[in-house]
């Protein structure tokens, strides 16, 4: 915190230049000025005016003003049409680390069976929709989220089952923490009736961008695979403060948002031909590490692989890296894998030429062995719309390429158009 820096002095009856600022407990103030009226107070944020007033008090509460971070304040006192000279101090408001919500329904871009996991609107559950259809594993919810402060918190689901017990893992940054169990009975979200019911484990989340995966492990033979509804989450916030400005160093964006195969829309070529959404995951062991652990597998035919959807902010160019394995047999090819976008999901069901929405493939990638995951060398530019896009990664027969399975794809955020 910095002392008043007086522009110039006071003299021959004129308006002196504010002092004795000071900021305790919220409050900013600062000494009266002989004869003067009013006082012109400017804050700045960053080298931006954040907010300027005419003000007959020298106390002004901040957090009434909505400000926060590093701030610079120039006063000037006024009497009539006349102004004294400037006076500067620069000090710092912090926040406070409160409770944070997280709507399931938001976290759509990276998510389930687009044919039967998704929002659904009930006017009785927060906010107005819930997601369900979370039937397979590896399903779930993943969460972007920069943190202010590290630690251990309390994280709360808000459910509903009619299958109790079903139980949901979380991972944190890649590595899994906690599990919910999901115990209570509160019946499905159907329309005119929705009552969920919570539950709590405790997740450790390091300063900056983590990503949270709230997710299914398992299937309908044990109690893992037992179905359950999301409708929001709480992080339980400790009131611990914070300085926003200390946040910027880790940029307005994750360094990539992680789009897991297993949480997108597998697309599987089933019977007649036509494009189905049941591909189980691959789940890690017997010496396999895989991303939020899983591998998507299974991608052998034209159209197969994997749609993702993705809100952006703004319009923006995106790159794409893509973590794969493949492997080498009797009349193999290498795998070449096709990065298509759109704004609109394309129906599962139906015989779709993607050719006209290819922003790229990776062409012949190395065998690696079934199972065994790399990251590809290279990677592919696409240009994303402000609002829905739909990304699909695809064995494209155009491409001639060979089968493959995909872990992952990193999409770095490269700049607004």
């Amino acid at each position: 915190m910095l002392a008043a820096l007086p522009l110039a002095a006071c003299g021959g009856g004129k308006l002196a230049g504010a002092t004795g600022f000071s900021y305790e407990d919220g409050i900013l103030s600062f000494d009266d000025v002989e004869g003067a009226e009013s006082y012109e107070v400017v804050f700045s944020h960053g080298g931006e005016v954040v907010y300027s007033d005419t003000v007959t008090e020298t106390s002004l509460d901040m957090e009434s003003l909505g400000l926060a971070g590093n701030l610079t304040l120039t006063v000037r006192a006024k009497k009539g049409k006349k102004f004294g000279p400037e006076s500067a101090y620069e000090f710092a408001v912090l926040s406070t680390f409160g409770d944070v919500e997280f709507e399931a329904e938001d976290y759509l871009y990276n998510f389930g069976l687009s044919s039967n996991s998704n929002f659904r609107n009930n006017p009785l559950a927060h906010k107005g929709a819930y997601v369900g259809g979370i039937d397979d594993a590896g399903q779930g919810v993943y969460i972007n989220y920069l943190c202010p402060v590290a630690g251990e918190y309390d994280f709360v689901a808000y459910y509903t089952t009619d299958m109790e017990p079903a139980k949901n893992e979380v991972w944190v940054n890649g590595t899994k923490q906690a599990t919910f169990a999901f115990t209570e009975k509160t019946g499905w979200g159907e329309v005119g009736k929705y009552d969920a019911a919570e539950a709590t484990v405790k997740i450790t989340l390091k300063k900056g961008w983590n990503t949270i995966s709230v997710m299914k492990n398992g299937d309908d033979t044990d109690e893992w695979g037992s179905y359950a509804e999301l409708d929001y989450f709480v992080l339980k916030g400790t009131g611990a403060k914070y300085n926003v400005d200390d946040l910027e160093e880790y940029g307005a964006h994750p360094a990539a948002y992680r789009l897991e195969a297993e949480m997108g829309t597998p697309r599987k070529t089933g019977e007649n031909n036509l494009i189905g959404c049941k591909n189980p995951a691959i789940q890690q062991g017997d010496g396999t590490v895989y991303s939020n652990g899983f591998l998507l597998g299974g991608v052998e035919k034209n159209y197969e692989g994997v749609e993702w959807h993705f809100w952006s902010d703004v319009r923006a160019t995106y790159r794409i890296t893509l973590a794969y394995a493949s492997g080498e047999f009797t009349g193999s090819k290498l795998a070449c894998p096709s990065f298509c976008v759109t704004q609109s999901s394309i129906e599962p069901i139906k015989s779709i030429d993607f050719e006209d929405c290819i922003a790229g493939s990776l062409k012949d990638l190395p065998y690696t062995g079934w199972n065994a995951v790399r990251v590809a060398d290279g990677y592919v530019d696409v240009t994303l719309e402000a609002g829905d896009n739909y990304i699909y990664c695809l064995l494209l027969d155009s491409a001639n390429s060979g089968y493959f399975q995909i872990d992952y794809i990193d999409l770095a955020f490269i700049k607004a158009l």
